[in-house]
């Protein structure tokens, strides 16, 4: 193989990527270099596909380590964990997709297109939060003005009282998680759907049941 000065391998050298990935020497190339390699490869006809599913994950590691460090943890309730999880599924889908425009732009200006689509889906929920004040998606995240001034122990007690009274077979225990920033699916990490052993579809069934309780309750209030 080359030495790590030379120019990396074409995106269709697969042996040669192979032998990369097998010495574990990805680190040695640029993401951009890589994610060529994994689109020229990726369910490539004849290609034994070990050593792409290796680089897939490699570089899904390198988003998420970007993509935390773009996203502030103090904008958000849950740290910037949805955000992170959201830009970095869609960003794995575009890989992976030999006709997504972002997918070109990984391979072009990797991080770049993280740091772009982070901006994205950063402002993107922030205007979600404005116009939704009393955060009936996320109620034990932001402070509701008419309980600004409650302490820590009323506010805990207050969001016990809302899960109590959710109704239905595994409803709070999914609402629950997702007060604390899990989505019901995710490509990479833990999610409802995964922590509780249901399929994805149930997760967010009993999510909007939930959701569609809390704004009945508050209705009432």
């Amino acid at each position: 193989m080359s030495d790590a000065g030379d120019e990396p391998p074409l995106p269709d050298d697969h042996c040669t990527w192979r032998r990369i990935v097998e010495q574990g020497q990805l680190a040695r190339f640029p993401e951009g270099v890589i994610v060529g390699a994994i689109r020229a490869n990726y369910r490539r006809a004849g290609i034994e596909q070990e050593f792409v599913r290796e680089m897939i994950v490699f570089i899904s590691d390198r988003m998420l380590s970007i993509l935390r460090g773009e996203v502030s943890t103090k904008a958000f309730p849950d740290g910037g964990r949805e955000v992170v999880e959201a830009v970095h599924d869609a960003m794995l889908k575009a890989l992976l997709s030999p006709s997504a425009a972002d997918g070109e732009g990984l391979r072009k200006w990797f991080r770049s297109t993280l740091r772009n689509r982070a901006i994205d889906h950063v402002r993107k929920e922030i205007k979600k939060m404005k116009r939704m004040p009393e955060m009936v998606d996320d109620p034990g995240g932001m402070v509701d003005p008419r309980t600004e001034n409650f302490s820590e122990a009323e506010q805990a007690a207050d969001v016990q009282r809302i899960l109590d009274c959710l109704r239905g077979k595994g409803v709070r225990d999914v609402f629950e998680l997702h007060m604390r920033g899990y989505r019901c699916s995710s490509i990479k990490g833990e999610s409802i759907s995964s922590i509780l052993d249901i399929d994805p579809g149930t997760a967010a069934k009993r999510l909007a049941s939930a959701k569609q309780q809390l704004k009945k309750m508050i209705g009432k209030s």
